[in-house]
């Protein structure tokens, strides 16, 4: 006689429910609406990594005419 006892406290069904209720969400979006999002969330982060790479490049040499300004002031 097996007296073991299975205590198997795992997710098992609930494992089960979140793929459903996953794909259950997935059946409902609209594909082309996402794909449109993703379209412009990448298109408005590669503006905002323009407008860093030119602070990064221009904010040297506005810090230089700055300092040339002020000396000259100074005189």
């Amino acid at each position: 006689m097996n007296t073991a006892i299975n205590q198997n406290h795992g997710m098992g069904n609930g494992i089960a429910f979140l793929f459903g209720a996953a794909f259950n969400l997935l059946a409902n979006v609209n594909l082309l609406f996402l794909l449109d999002y993703a379209l412009q969330a990448i298109v408005g982060g590669i503006i905002c990594l323009v407008f860093k790479i030119i602070a990064d490049v221009f904010s040297p040499l506005w810090q230089k005419h700055k300092d040339r300004v002020k000396d000259y002031a100074k005189t």
